[in-house]
């Protein structure tokens, strides 16, 4: 662990705790700090591996503990309150509005896709589920990233991230130019900077 970096996290948390208890307008900032320091953590992990791993451990290894840390609470919590649905449906009572909405978008949940469907015109907020959108864009950056890590040759490797680097406010700004389009950008939700913010190359 990098001295310093742990202070930046509770300083991110911070912002994000503040943000959500109403305190902070720009505690937002908080997510895309842990962003930050979670992708400059695993691409110095994977970097080091890639050296001295052969590709089989390199993946095995890297998918192994990520699968271990998140997948036990994040599944154990989805499938508790998709129970809990059930046995209130079962009982022959209604379940509340956050309760059948989580019902009705768990199925993002369960496959990593809530930053989509939280950027598309069909979301609806579900104190719930709505959240997780942060830790499908965390999943999708874990799924791809170490590939990506692996096939980039050594020597292509800094003008490849630069190229990563200016290709998200390309892509942010392109997402923009297509809102509302007909038959284009008609699927992206109606608050603009909400969906940019959720989307993954945000």
């Amino acid at each position: 662990m990098i001295q310093g970096l742990d202070g930046l996290r509770a300083i991110a948390f911070g912002l994000v705790f503040l943000f959500h208890r109403g305190h902070l307008r720009c505690g937002w900032f908080g997510v895309q700090l842990f962003f930050v320091l979670s992708g400059f953590l695993i691409t110095r992990i994977l970097l080091r591996s890639k050296g001295v791993d052969e590709p089989r451990r390199y993946f095995t290894v890297f998918y192994g503990r990520r699968v271990l840390r998140i997948f036990p609470v994040y599944y154990l919590y989805l499938f508790t309150m998709e129970g809990v649905y059930w046995a209130v449906t079962g009982l022959g009572l209604t379940p509340g509005e956050p309760l059948a909405c989580f019902h009705n978008q768990w199925g993002y949940g369960l496959t990593y896709t809530m930053d989509f469907f939280h950027s598309s015109s069909g979301y609806v907020f579900t104190r719930l589920l709505s959240h997780f959108w942060s830790l499908a864009v965390e999943e999708q950056f874990y799924l791809l990233w170490p590939l990506v890590i692996w096939l980039v040759p050594e020597r292509h490797m800094n003008r490849f991230l630069w190229g990563v680097v200016a290709a998200g406010p390309a892509l942010r700004f392109a997402t923009l130019r297509i809102h509302g389009v007909e038959g284009i950008g008609t699927w992206i939700y109606w608050d603009t900077s909400l969906a940019l913010y959720v989307l993954p190359w945000s």
